[in-house]
């Protein structure tokens, strides 16, 4: 294994959330762990009951003023979503028109030699692309967004 390999390997692993990787081939094994995470105390605050109670108050005299037959339709968006580690390129521009199941990107891992196609859950129309290609990904992430019809 070349040097370049082994830190390509150590980047993936620091930049996604992935806590363990394991690979090996032939008499080469490689293992990659982090650290353990550090431990995030919340706080909970106290809320007033007559605070909650004007809330509800407010709630219900707000939905009883609603008219939901004049209320035009609201736009629906869907998130593409990364479900792989690696660099992101996009195969579609904004207002491109997308069906669902339709490949809008690829992620790749050269080191690892993987590739994973992205595609779309929805159809509809490319609103935003939220990633720039070759930016690093994780699993998750927001790729895009599609506006459905």
């Amino acid at each position: 294994m070349k040097l370049h390999e082994l830190r390509e390997f150590i980047k993936l692993v620091n930049q996604s959330s992935i806590e363990e990787l394991e690979w090996e081939k032939g008499k080469t094994r490689i293992v990659i762990k982090k650290s353990a995470p550090v431990d995030v105390v919340a706080v909970n605050t106290p809320i007033q009951v007559g605070e909650v109670e004007n809330g509800y108050q407010e709630a219900a005299a707000t939905a009883e003023s609603v008219d939901v037959a004049a209320e035009a339709p609201k736009e629906v968006t869907q998130q593409v979503m990364s479900l792989g580690v690696g660099l992101f390129y996009a195969d579609v521009t904004v207002g491109q028109t997308v069906q669902a199941g339709e490949k809008v990107g690829r992620c790749t891992a050269d080191a690892l030699q993987l590739s994973t196609d992205i595609t779309t859950p929805v159809s509809g129309i490319i609103t935003e692309i939220l990633v720039v290609d070759g930016q690093f990904v994780d699993y998750g992430k927001a790729l895009i967004v599609v506006k459905t019809q």
